[in-house]
């Protein structure tokens, strides 16, 4: 509403006095995440009269973040319960960039689908008219990565095109400092068991632990315990979905309230790392071979003690007659559990895309015998430890993770650890503290730990393997190039052979899977074979297995050791410093093996984190833990020399193991917009012998604000419930364009008269939420749309409004990526059936004026 004022001047005659506007119940700001850009036709668009597809192609900066929208003919979308209204989508198959590209860059393209389907969508890198790199997603939400690999520097053309008839939404990514940023464009939506919570008491807590209420509680072990709802409440939950969902999360914040929890988290499930492709008649020796396994098996010295490697998976393959594999029935140890169903860790058969006896194939990697059939393992004299964590379908829960980790470690076993080695070949968990403790007790056991990465082609961390007690293993095929599917990023450590059955990477006429021990049900008996898959879960064995082997060699071996000699190069096969992809390189048993021979400790310091990137609108300051690996004594720690544009202060000791890094940047000594780089490098003497720790920085001035364009936004106050469909309703609304890279919105008072505008504002309790509709089907925040939520995405707070009352310069961030449940994040938790905020239908207004979209 404009404030109207009268003109001064003239004598004589009575002064005009303007109407006093009231003041706004609600106005403020919504400012733009760095480096976000739009689609220049996108649905929210194309929906405006006379509007036509974009035929020029849009110019991009170095680094950007941009979503867009696709449909390979027009349609209408299936309409919602009570929405009254049909939303249409029209026709936009391709979008056309311009992008300047360096060696080694990467673009990635993530589609979602929409309402209406999900169509393929395929993405070009081309210089004038030559295709330098494509890929093409699945038919559902998925992510590609096209590359520039040694291509020369310079300006190259983008294009993204559907394949299909439907509409689709996508983000394009690409930062130009090479490092892999944790971008999560969708909600976290982990699954979890209705009713359970995971709870870490306070210090001095726990054993003043009381039940109360109707709360039932079992012990974990350390200060941990699994809580389950009052009956009534359980019951509940446990009947109604979604709904259960919500009022277990309900729960969850009431707990969290209490001041004898630290920690208050769901009991979240996960999943094997695999994925199931059949190849029987595929060679088996490619993976060994690639890791140099014949060499270790050479050098390393016979007859010696057995290590132990526990198998946390789906248990073991036993045929009608009580037998494991017989490539296995040698090499299992007596003392394994079953924490699905208890008894005996045996695989029924779980259903992966079929009977894949997931654990079974993982053991099979780790330790098969040899026995003049089938195959023979990387440790084919190790012990095998079933733990069977993953029931049918090959999902567990984070509790029963948990107690098979301390279990193994001899927590709440008593006496000494079951294992030396820890193979996980499982994922997807968010970090909990609870699974940090159990896996801390047992590195202060000296027992190594490994886990697949994952298999979503995501930098986003997955648990257990992200936790710095963990080796995180990623995948390679058979060329020794990172898997398609597997995760990458700043906390991966180590590579291995995983599989690309899309892939023949050492030429030989064949798909690159890993063959293993496995089986099939017939006639409702398990029996025995062998099988082809790929995975992380195939990889992480692999590295297991060359920890058995080192193991046997140094029984002292423990992690600390282990980081050591693999930041020195000392386990993997040669590469050029690290990478997020591949982390220090891909292992190589045989160096591994040798250096496990030698057992000469070698003592270093490593960061974490190991990469800094520093920015002004980001993170500015960043304390970097410096950590010593070895035994040896290390001295007379200094900055040898840093950046200009770059302060520096050292603090602590490694012997005391409080040496720290704060790097401070100096926006003002960097040129706008050109990322910098520099290497701050850490003097230190071990055992009076000079050494040096470099660790690359990033610095970048940010000045790109008045080009921001995150697409127009919808600035609602929605109930605090969302529908029996999972939708929370607009009960006002106001549009806002972008101007100088941000958006002002104001609402204003309900002056009582009809009809009722959609920026008008009854006294209530609502959430303040904002985001783009880039699909036009009548929602926003949906993945790949931006979304800004009041005070802070992800942790939405309900904000009261009074009859009279002003709020104003409220501020807000909106975004296309959302945040991630991590101990950074701690209080974020998941959204089920989370499927976006609904605008105010056209019906209700007299005008589009107001913020009501137009429809076709």
């Amino acid at each position: 509403m404009a404030l109207l004022t009268g003109c001064g001047g003239g004598s004589g005659g009575s002064d005009a006095v303007a109407p006093i506007a009231p003041p706004s119940p609600l106005s403020g700001v919504i400012s733009i995440e760095a480096n976000s850009r739009v689609d220049q036709d996108t649905m929210d668009q194309l929906g405006l009269d006379g509007a036509r597809p974009a035929t020029v192609s849009l110019g991009l900066p170095d680094n950007f973040v941009l979503a867009g929208y696709l449909a390979g003919s027009g349609g209408s979308y299936p309409t919602l319960t009570d929405q009254g209204v049909i939303f249409s989508y029209e026709s936009d198959a391709e979008d056309l960039y311009n992008v300047p590209m360096a060696k080694g860059q990467s673009i990635v393209l993530e589609a979602f689908g929409s309402r209406a389907g999900n169509p393929a969508l395929r993405i070009e890198l081309t210089d004038n008219g030559r295709i330098v790199d494509s890929a093409e997603t699945g038919s559902t939400g998925s992510r590609v990565v096209v590359e520039l690999g040694d291509e020369a520097e310079g300006e190259y053309s983008l294009t993204v095109r559907t394949l299909g008839s439907g509409p689709a939404r996508y983000v394009i990514s690409k930062n130009s400092v090479g490092t892999a940023t944790q971008l999560n464009f969708d909600w976290p939506d982990y699954d979890f068991v209705p009713g359970e919570a995971l709870v870490s008491m306070a210090e001095g807590k726990t054993s003043s632990f009381a039940v109360n209420a109707g709360v039932s509680g079992r012990y974990l072990g350390g200060a941990d315990w699994l809580l389950s709802m009052p009956v009534a409440a359980t019951s509940s939950a446990a009947n109604s979905g979604i709904a259960g969902q919500q009022i277990t999360l309900e729960w969850i914040r009431e707990l969290r309230k209490r001041p004898k929890y630290k920690s208050v988290v769901p009991n979240y499930f996960f999943r094997t790392q695999a994925t199931p492709v059949d190849e029987p008649d595929y060679s088996l020796n490619w993976h060994y071979d690639l890791v140099n396994a014949p060499i270790a098996w050479q050098i390393g010295n016979a007859g010696l003690t057995p290590v132990h490697v526990a198998v946390l998976d789906s248990g073991l393959l036993q045929d009608s007659e009580g037998h494991w594999h017989p490539d296995l029935q040698q090499n299992v140890a007596p003392e394994g559990r079953d924490f699905i169903d208890g008894g005996e860790p045996v695989d029924p058969g779980s259903s992966v895309g079929g009977d894949v006896y997931h654990g079974t194939h993982v053991a099979g990697t780790i330790g098969a015998a040899l026995n003049n059939e089938g195959i023979g393992g990387i440790a084919f004299e190790s012990k095998i430890v079933p733990v069977r964590v993953l029931g049918e379908g090959g999902v567990g829960t984070s509790d029963q993770l948990i107690a098979g980790i301390r279990w193994v470690t001899g927590e709440t076993s008593g006496g000494s650890p079951k294992a030396q080695v820890v193979n996980m070949s499982l994922g997807g968990l968010p970090q909990i503290e609870a699974l940090e403790s159990a896996l801390r007790y047992g590195v202060g056991k000296r027992l190594l730990f490994v886990a697949a990465a994952g298999n979503s082609a995501t930098s986003v961390p997955s648990y257990p393997a992200a936790s710095r007690h963990v080796l995180s293993v990623s995948a390679v095929d058979a060329g020794g190039r990172p898997a398609s599917y597997s995760n990458f990023g700043s906390w991966i450590d180590i590579a291995a052979p995983g599989g690309d059955a899309s892939r023949d990477g050492n030429l030989d006429g064949l798909a690159d899977v890993v063959w293993s021990t496995s089986g099939e049900r017939r006639g409702g008996v398990s029996v025995p074979g062998y099988r082809g898959l790929q995975g992380t879960s195939m990889a992480s064995p692999h590295v297991a297995g060359v920890l058995a082997l080192m193991k046997m060699e140094m029984p002292l071996l423990d992690m600390t050791t282990i980081r050591g000699w693999l930041e020195s190069g000392l386990l993997t096969q040669p590469q050029d410093g690290r990478t997020d992809r591949l982390g220090w390189g891909i292992i190589d048993a045989g160096k591994a093996v040798a250096k496990a021979i030698d057992g000469e400790p070698v003592t270093v310091l490593s960061a974490s984190p190991a990469v800094v990137s520093l920015s002004n609108e980001g993170i500015s300051t960043q304390l970097v833990e410096i950590q010593k690996f070895g035994d040896a004594s290390v001295s007379a720690e200094k900055v040898a020399s840093q950046p200009e544009w770059l302060g520096v202060e050292l603090s602590g000791s490694a012997e005391n193991g409080d040496l720290e890094l704060l790097l401070t940047l100096k926006p003002d000594l960097l040129d706008p917009d050109e990322p910098a780089r520099g290497v701050v490098e850490i003097a230190y003497e071990v055992d009076l012998s000079p050494n040096t720790l470099s660790i690359p920085v990033i610095g970048q001035l940010l000045s790109d604000e008045q080009a921001r364009d995150a697409g127009r936004h919808f600035v609602l106050l929605v109930g605090t419930e969302p529908t029996d469909g999972g939708f929370y309703l607009a009960q006002s609304q106001v549009v806002a364009d972008v101007e100088n890279g941000q958006y002002r919105f104001r609402f204003e008072p309900d002056d009582g008269e009809e009809p009722r505008r959609l920026s008008e504002v009854t006294p209530g309790e609502y959430f303040l939420v904002a985001g783009t509709d880039l699909d036009g089907d009548g929602l926003i925040c949906q993945a790949g749309e931006a979304c800004a939520e009041y005070p802070v995405s992800g942790l939405r707070e309900v904000i009261t409004i009074e009859d009279g009352q002003s709020l104003s310069d409220i501020r807000m961030t909106t975004s296309f990526s959302r945040p991630t449940i991590s101990t950074s994040n701690p209080d974020i938790l998941p959204r089920p059936g989370f499927k976006g905020y609904r605008l105010l239908q056209p019906d209700q207004a007299p005008s589009t004026n107001d913020g009501v979209k137009a429809v076709q």
